[in-house]
């Protein structure tokens, strides 16, 4: 994942995590509850972001379970307590085998444009059997679909700025776990229009600021900016994809 678009030492990135954290946690939460993590469960974490999913993990499987967590930049979760943090890069380094009853990851494949199944067989081979892998990615496409041209021409310059990452991936998330070899595969989606002025509209904005000097000169990405703080704008957002399924036993 040496590709991976945003620079975890940029001044406000860890701002834009904790928004992450504030904005997708919750419906996360909801979902690894809905399937069952309960104490005593091993988790494996692909991309820990500030760490707050991490934390939940930890707090939710206690002492008698585990939690690992891989990442390219372990930085937000060292030296947390009950978390093994592994400085690693899922395409590239081996993972403990028949080794856990979740797997999750989230904000991790559309930045692994093209390896994608592959990231999740090798997710899939960290599970025993019965253990379920849940995966949740954003599909930008709903931007493009605005009628405000300034909208649209601010998210073509930010994926202009992601040449690595496929925004519109997400449609295929349950595709691709099928494709890994996962079993009985489920899926959902909620989708989101962007308010100017809240909190979600700060995370796009911070989102986009953090590749701003890479976006193309001729992407008017400040007039997209003016909308993420105009609390009268309504704008299409992400689409933000779940697919769960398990390993066969």
């Amino acid at each position: 994942m040496s590709e991976y678009g945003f620079d975890p030492n940029w001044s406000d990135e860890q701002t834009r995590l904790a928004l992450i954290a504030q904005c997708y946690d919750p419906a996360t939460i909801a979902l690894l509850t809905r399937l069952g993590v309960d104490p005593g469960w091993k988790c494996l974490e692909v991309g820990a972001g500030n760490g707050s999913m991490s934390r939940w993990l930890r707090d939710r499987v206690g002492p008698s379970g585990r939690v690992v967590v891989v990442d390219i930049d372990t930085r937000f979760v060292s030296n947390e307590p009950g978390i093994d943090a592994r400085q690693a890069d899922i395409l590239t380094h081996g993972l403990e085998a028949d080794a856990f009853d979740l797997v999750c990851c989230r904000n991790v494949l559309h930045h692994l444009a093209g390896k994608q199944v592959l990231a999740l067989k090798r997710m899939k081979a960290a599970l025993r059997p019965g253990g379920v892998l849940v995966a949740e990615e954003p599909y930008f496409g709903a931007m493009l679909a605005s009628r405000t041209p300034a909208w649209v021409a601010t998210w073509r310059g930010f994926f202009a700025a992601m040449p690595h990452a496929d925004c519109m991936s997400a449609v295929d998330l349950a595709s691709a776990l099928h494709a890994a070899g996962l079993a009985d595969i489920q899926a959902s989606g909620t989708a989101a229009i962007i308010r100017g002025g809240t909190r979600e509209a700060e995370l796009f904005r911070l989102t986009i600021e953090a590749v701003r000097d890479r976006v193309p000169p001729e992407a008017d990405v400040d007039a997209g900016i003016a909308l993420l703080r105009d609390p009268v704008s309504l704008e299409p957002g992400i689409v933000m994809y779940a697919a769960w399924g398990r390993r066969a036993q």
